[in-house]
């Protein structure tokens, strides 16, 4: 994309972030017939026009959004996800995929700690090795050869992201990228939020249980006031940030209540993440698994909610139809895992590995047997239910039998256990 192209659609978005939805309009129609060229991408740019046309509550969101936070933010917002990762990146991607016969993923997470400071009942990452952390050096060579391949948005996991001493320093570095933190919130202070604020270019996800009740029995007395006080100073810094929650049979009646959600917009969340518990990490517990019948609420309330509320609620498996499936893998369009040992796992939940990215490029795990194997096997059911796309959860004889086809490495001891646990196997498979 050539200078005035950019700095056409950069003045554009800018502009747009305090236009009526008729002027918003006008100026995806204009984007569309001058400067996008991607048909995805052109796809994309209708889907938001159709938000502005009907007045969805998406409309009042961005509008809302755009105008709370800081300029750096909006520009970052701008610059870095709408431009570097949704058209540029986009545009690289097909030139790879002309080139080279090679797909490539929309985004990956990386954990570059699995310190943290708290511990949490059940978490999914809580049985990583604590002694080894990622280098500055090699994160910054793996952002280095992502953005080669396209990709400017990364999220980062943990652990608690804001115990690795160089997270903050490595975002400064690589300005021209988008991060999304997954954060237990607890060690973002004025200080913390300031700096985030002047960056400009993350945006935290700050997990919660529901109320102080439900977040304090799984993370800790005093955790949810914690919280809060950090979403006051995200909010006054200028921050974009949202929750992330894991919805159990124990409270997702709570997280899908009015009162929780009118909380967190109150709050200044633009977004939030469902994660349904699933049987991995510190002690699986099976009986904290959702029912289908819970499930299959959750999703419609997620609809709902995303119909009437100025807010964006994502839901990682009920919104399989909306991400044709499992996006694990490196699949187009797609994400993965590099774990703080420089293991690349599939996804986040399938903690099994045969590649380490500290002896090999990104392009080469990317292109791994291993990944493929779970390409190839989508979609994991003869009749393409995208409602179940899990191969943990939903399908778990598809995870067995590539873990075994490639001996694949398990990320910790109990990893093994969602394979040769008769309890956890008895209970997916049922």
């Amino acid at each position: 994309m050539n200078f005035i192209k950019k700095y056409a659609i950069t003045r554009m978005l800018r502009y747009a972030s305090h236009q009526s939805d008729e002027n918003i309009i006008k100026m995806i129609d204009i984007a569309n017939k001058y400067f996008i060229k991607s048909e995805k991408v052109r796809w994309e740019a209708e889907k938001i026009r159709r938000i502005f046309v009907e007045h969805q509550p998406g409309a009042q969101l961005a509008k809302n959004t755009f105008s709370r936070i800081s300029k750096q933010s909006l520009d970052c917002v701008i610059q870095n996800f709408f431009i570097n990762a949704a058209v540029i990146g986009r545009q690289r991607q097909e030139q790879l995929r002309k080139e080279l016969n090679i797909w490539m993923p929309w985004f990956f997470v990386i954990s570059p700690t699995a310190k943290c400071n708290l511990t949490c009942v059940g978490c999914y990452a809580g049985n990583y090795s604590k002694q080894e952390d990622l280098s500055f050096e090699l994160a910054d060579r793996i952002f280095n050869e992502a953005k080669d391949l396209g990709i400017y948005f990364v999220t980062v996991s943990g652990g608690e992201p804001f115990m690795w001493p160089h997270l903050l320093d490595i975002m400064e570095k690589h300005h021209d990228m988008f991060f999304q933190i997954y954060t237990n919130g607890t060690l973002i202070t004025k200080d913390v939020a300031n700096r985030l604020g002047k960056l400009g270019n993350a945006a935290p996800a700050i997990s919660i249980e529901g109320f102080e009740k439900e977040t304090d029995a799984r993370r800790g007395e005093g955790t949810f006031k914690r919280i809060m006080e950090a979403m006051d100073n995200l909010s006054n810094a200028c921050v974009p940030f949202g929750f992330s929650a894991t919805p159990t049979k124990l409270n997702i009646e709570t997280l899908m209540s009015d009162e929780f959600i009118d909380l967190m917009i109150e709050k200044g969340c633009a977004i939030g993440w469902f994660f349904q518990y699933v049987p991995i990490g510190r002690k699986p517990d099976v009986s904290l698994m959702a029912t289908p019948e819970q499930r299959f609420r959750l999703r419609r309330r997620s609809i709902e909610i995303r119909n009437t509320k100025p807010i964006f609620i994502g839901d990682f498996w009920n919104d399989g139809p909306y991400v044709g499936g499992c996006i694990c893998g490196a699949r187009q369009g797609g994400y993965f895992h590099i774990n703080c040992h420089g293991d690349v796992e599939p996804c986040v939940f399938l903690q099994f590995s045969v590649d380490n990215i500290k002896d090999k490029k990104l392009i080469d795990v990317i292109q791994s047997p291993f990944f493929k194997a779970f390409q190839d096997a989508q979609p994991y059911r003869e009749n393409n239910n995208l409602l179940t796309p899990c191969a943990l959860i939903d399908n778990p004889q598809v995870l067995r039998d590539i873990v075994t086809k490639f001996n694949a490495k398990p990320s910790y001891n109990s990893s093994m256990d969602v394979i040769t646990d008769p309890e956890i196997i008895s209970f997916l498979d049922n």
